[in-house]
This record gives C-alpha cells, structure tokens and sequence, in this order.
C-alpha cells in the first residue's frame, strides 16, 4: 500500500511510526521490511470489541490469509465474517446502540475511517483524506468518532482527531510532535485516553485529554511501553 510504503521510507529516527503502525495491523515487521517475527503484540492495536448493547464480539482475523473483520456470539458461536474482501480491515469499534461498526480499512487504497451496518452491509468510507486514517472509537452518545490520523505528516507524527458519526467536522485534537494513536472515550464522554510516543524516543505513555483536547495529562511515566488503555464501564 502506498500508507505503507511511505512509513516504510522515512528515516531511521522515525522507524518508531512504521514499526507501532505495522504493529496496529497485525503485520510482521523487522527494521525496515515487512519480515521477521510479529510485532502485534507490542503496540497496542485494537482488533477486537465487544458490543455493550447486542453482546456480540467483533474481531480481526486472518484465517482467510489477510485481515478481515469478523463478528460473533459471546459463547463463541456464529462466527462470521463481515468485511470479506481482499483488503485488509482492522481495529472494529460498535456505535453504542449495536447497529453500526467502525474500521480502519485499506478498500480504497489507503488506510481510512469507514463504517457498517452490524451485519458488513452498506460500507461508508468517513475520512476519504488519502492519508493514514486508522483505529476509530465512538463516543458514548454515538454523536462521534475518534481516530488518529497521519494527515499532518509533514512533520512526521499522528495526531488525534475527532468528527461527527457521518465523517463531517473533522477537527485535530492533538498538536504535538509525537506520535499520539488509539484514542478511547471515557464512559461519560468527558475524556479521551490515548497512547503517546515522543517521535525521537523509544517510551509511550499513556494520555488523558478532555474530549475537546484541552488538559493533556501524562498519566504514566517510565521508560517502559505503556499502551493498550481501557476505561472501566
């Protein structure tokens, strides 16, 4: 993909970029290639999500040789896929009354924010900025979604962005030079958690914002990779 390849040339002060998206998709990445053992496990991607309000489990799979999106009971049962197309579909988030699901999807030739009915039918792409638009969350009251964006790349990070449900006011939260990725609303709605990496650092940390961008709090402070945050109901 061209999201991909673009990461893929940036200097070596910036393979941090390449190595946590790589790693928010499932690939393999080792250095500057797509080989090597998996990273997924170290960055914090959001590939699976449980609906609050049908109960069911949404997930990312690559049984059928690349990431689709999947869908199924809480005893396990039903698994179906929903996506089934040959792009690849990743970090699934429910709307809050169970009926939508968002994705960051790669079906129109770069990474963008799209959403679905329940059952994978009506795909609507929300971003369509050409840009590296990944890992949407709705906000408690389904009125928004945020997503981290590589759209102001021009200075070689990821910010946080949030928009309407139907991809309008799109509106940057976050301002820094870093990499700000995987944000997730607070249950009220008030607050927005995500995971900082300094662009010449190796640390992440987790962040706290209110939901309009103001009072960032560094909530964890050690060498150590901090990431993954999930707020209690």
């Amino acid at each position: 993909s061209r999201s991909l390849q673009r990461l893929r040339e940036l200097p070596s002060a910036y393979r941090r970029l390449f190595q946590i998206l790589a790693g928010s998709l499932g690939l393999a990445c080792s250095g500057d290639d797509l080989t090597g053992p998996s990273v997924a496990d170290r960055f914090g991607g959001r590939r699976i999500a449980v609906s609050a309000d049908n109960g069911k489990i949404a997930f990312e799979s690559q049984r059928d040789g690349n990431s689709e999106i999947y869908v199924m009971n809480p005893d396990g049962t039903g698994e179906t896929n929903l996506t089934n197309n040959p792009t690849l579909d990743t970090t699934p988030s429910w709307s809050p009354d169970g009926t939508k699901i968002a994705l960051g999807s790669f079906r129109s030739g770069d990474l963008e924010i799209w959403v679905m009915n329940a059952d994978g039918t009506n795909p609507i792409n929300l971003t369509n900025s050409a840009n590296t638009d990944l890992a949407p969350s709705w906000s408690p009251d389904g009125t928004k979604i945020a997503f981290h964006t590589f759209r102001d790349a021009a200075t070689l990070q990821s910010e946080i962005y949030v928009m309407d449900a139907d991809g309008s006011n799109q509106t940057r939260l976050s301002q820094n030079v870093a990499v700000d990725v995987f944000p997730t609303w607070s249950p009220d709605g008030t607050k927005i958690a995500f995971v900082r990496v300094p662009v010449f650092s190796s640390d992440a940390e987790i962040i706290v914002m209110d939901s309009d961008g103001t009072d960032q709090t560094n909530l964890t402070n050690n060498p150590a990779y901090d990431q993954s945050p999930a707020w209690s109901p």
